[in-house]
């Protein structure tokens, strides 16, 4: 599990080029990725005004297509959502999004310059799984715009390799309801939570008192990870939730290979 606490990133600009294998799939697609790295003294000169501590890195596909630019544009808009902190949609252009966040932290910290403390923002990604039906990118991220504490979370995005497009978690499966009856006797299995007991009853927030899989739903080579993030169903000082399922024992459920 990556961890959702802030990172230290190397504050030099680089570039780490991977080769995605196919993990246990056909062996009849392959991408090339490499690590870009956005960072707010891009594009605002820093050394003559105060800038938030920003460091951003996304995984890019390196082919010119039509498919891997739908994949680069997929992940930009996980990044651009999590740095959206205002009423203002950046859009899918990381460099509006840093160039909000930025001017946010500028314009509070002129209204209460004795009581603003830097905002900060951490982003990176990783490869999760691939296969030719699938690709499975976690995005760990740490946020803090003022208050007690920051805010960590992990988003998974996954891509249909054929068109580049993002696969809503519904279209994972063959039958959603199905599989998250599944995932709900596995999580009172796991937390010790009676049927006959609420699935709230020790301490979760589930909405309505009903089981509901989590927003983020990732895979790895032999595990499909489902994932809440604090405040999703619980309190933030008990941190994440996860719940990880052996790949073998719920590839009926999906509609696409995931082995």
């Amino acid at each position: 599990m990556i961890n959702t606490k802030p990172n230290t990133y190397s504050k030099f600009i680089f570039s780490l080029v991977i080769l995605l294998g196919l993990y246990g799939c056909s062996k009849k697609e392959s991408f090339t990725f490499e690590k870009q790295n956005f960072a707010v003294d891009q594009w605002v000169d820093c050394n003559t005004v105060d800038c938030a501590s920003l460091e951003v890195n996304l995984l890019k596909v390196v082919v010119d297509s039509q498919i891997s630019e739908n994949i680069n544009a997929e992940i930009e808009k996980v990044a651009c959502a999590v740095l959206n902190i205002g009423e203002n949609d950046p859009g899918g252009s990381m460099k509006e999004a840093i160039q909000q966040f930025n001017t946010s932290y500028q314009e509070i910290s002129t209204e209460f310059p004795d009581e603003i403390v830097p905002y900060e923002a951490n982003i990176d990604c990783e490869l999760g799984f691939q296969c030719e039906s699938l690709i499975s990118v976690v995005m760990d991220s740490y946020i803090f715009t003022g208050g007690a504490h920051g805010y960590g979370s992990i988003s998974y995005i996954n891509i249909n390799p054929k068109t580049g497009k993002r696969i809503p978690n519904k279209e994972l499966f063959k039958n959603y309801t199905e599989f998250e009856a599944y995932a709900e006797r596995v999580f009172r299995s796991t937390y010790e939570i009676l049927e006959s007991e609420s699935i709230n009853s020790t301490g979760f927030f589930f909405e309505d008192e009903k089981f509901a899989l989590p927003e983020n739903i990732g895979l790895t080579d032999n595990e499909v990870i489902l994932y809440y993030n604090p405040y999703e169903i619980s309190a933030y000082a008990q941190g994440p939730v996860e719940l990880k399922l052996n790949k073998e024992e719920v590839v009926s459920f999906f509609a696409v290979k995931i082995e």
